[in-house]
């Protein structure tokens, strides 16, 4: 029996690490060439652009992404176990189908897309960054069908290879003079070779495969059988496993672009607010960033934890609680260090070309107090998921209403405490709306003796800092 017990346990921290690394290593690329850019003589303008990029990116695809990621999860334990494979085929297809529509519409309007979002003149070799787009989408999904289907090793292989390969592309023609345009153009070429790898396994064995959903049969004593069944004579076809995974998406796809909406909105208020000043928008942008790794942790954890909230609620809400508690220790801890450390350290990282971005990173850390709270999972593996998209509108209202209050008097400043607000009160009011429909307390899935400790030592460390 203990061994028995042993070997799930094993398997969930070997897909945990796995998909913190996956994830851990995509956003160290991010990370990575945030360092580098102003250590290899690119301007801050030039550096704008490249940011400028990554959030029409981030606006163009994380709402949707997120949702429908979430919804697998959830759904693909509800499929027949000889179909799994062929159900994610299916998925990745039709990630990377509704990629190239979506890309296609917004590069056919980029010039109003760019000025709605004030992002000025569209940067030379933007069309490069689409296509590199086009395959990153399709590979975060082929991620998590590989950490879904119980492969640990080539989930990070794969992710090393994309963090790897991004950073190299981008960053070694710019190291040899060339300028933003021909990394662009290599990195591009780099995001054929991953979608190429992405094709060969949609192309094994076949994708097309036809979903045959498996259903239980009265006149067979509960043995399974196809997806016919009769009634009244007449033969009619369960609803499709992708029906259902829409059906689950939509409202997660809505709250998570909501919440993208929340972080976007920042951005475009900082160029509005400053007439879409470049140099401004690459100061808040290297100040306003979350912990280093922070949603790579925070997912990775995630990922593993909803299925498991799907199959056992119990199980699952212990296995919450446990992994959340391991995630305080990392990531209070983290935050609260690299706060204290943060005025010897800034500099040296990021130059004196962006030493107004402190303060900000420094009141921008408290966004780890929202992080580590949990009650979307289980909303989302309990099926109570209408209500997240008001509670997401909520969120945005609060950005918006404080932001156009704080900035006035505080700049900058006010923009950072309007957003870590917004998204704390987003959470409590979750978290008090699944006490009310389930009758879940928050202790139930998060340690708040060591919660309530970090927070106290967090908020001493920056008063004494301010």
């Amino acid at each position: 029996m203990n061994q028995n017990t042993k070997e799930p346990k094993d398997q969930n921290s070997q897909l945990i690490r796995a998909g913190q690394f996956s994830q851990a290593a995509r956003q160290g690329a991010i990370i990575l060439i945030a360092l580098a850019l102003p250590r290899l003589g690119v301007g801050r303008d030039v550096i704008g652009q490249w940011e400028s990029l990554l959030y029409l990116g981030y606006i163009l695809g994380f709402g949707w992404l997120t949702g429908l990621l979430q919804a697998y999860l959830v759904t693909i334990r509800q499929v027949n176990p000889a179909k799994v494979a062929a159900f994610s085929r299916s998925a990745v297809a039709g990630v990377g189908l509704f990629s190239a529509l979506l890309l296609g519409v917004a590069a056919g309007l980029h010039k109003p897309l760019f000025s709605l979002l004030r992002l000025g003149e569209a940067p030379p070799g933007w069309w490069y960054f689409f296509l590199f787009l086009f395959t990153q989408w399709p590979g975060l999904f082929f991620e998590q069908v590989l950490l879904i289907r119980g492969k640990p090793s080539a989930l990070a292989a794969f992710g090393a290879f994309s963090a790897i390969g991004s950073i190299l592309a981008l960053l070694v023609p710019i190291y040899n003079g060339a300028g933003i345009a021909h990394a662009l153009f290599v990195l591009a070429i780099f995001a054929g070779i991953k979608g190429l790898i992405i094709l060969i396994y949609l192309l094994y064995k076949g994708w097309w495969q036809q979903e045959l959903p498996t259903v239980t049969s009265p006149e067979r004593n509960g043995q399974t059988t196809n997806v016919s069944k009769t009634f009244k004579g007449r033969t009619t076809l369960q609803p499709s496993y992708t029906t259902t995974l829409l059906k689950t998406a939509w409202p997660l796809i809505f709250y998570a672009s909501v919440g993208a909406l929340v972080t976007a909105f920042d951005p475009w208020f900082v160029n509005y607010w400053y007439a879409g000043d470049e140099s401004i928008f690459a100061t808040f942008r290297y100040g306003a960033r979350e912990l280093p790794l922070l949603a790579a942790i925070t997912n990775g954890t995630i990922v593993v934890v909803l299925p498991r909230l799907t199959e056992d609620p119990s199980a699952g809400l212990d296995l919450l609680k446990s992994s959340s508690r391991r995630l305080f220790h990392w990531i209070f801890g983290g935050a609260i260090f690299l706060m204290v450390t943060s005025p010897w350290w800034w500099t040296v990282v990021f130059t004196e070309l962006f030493a107004d971005s402190l303060p900000l990173f420094q009141a921008y850390l408290f966004v780890v107090v929202s992080r580590l709270l949990f009650p979307v999972p289980v909303l989302t593996a309990m099926g109570h998921t209408r209500m997240l998209m008001i509670f997401g509108l909520l969120e945005l209202v609060i950005n918006i209403v404080l932001s156009i209050l704080l900035a006035p008097a505080f700049g900058l400043m006010g923009i950072i405490w309007a957003t870590v607000i917004a998204y704390l009160v987003d959470k409590i009011c979750l978290m008090a709306y699944l006490k009310y429909r389930t009758g879940i307390p928050p202790k139930r899935y998060t340690d708040w003796r060591w919660f309530g400790g970090y927070l106290l030592v967090m908020t001493l460390c920056y008063l004494f800092l301010i």
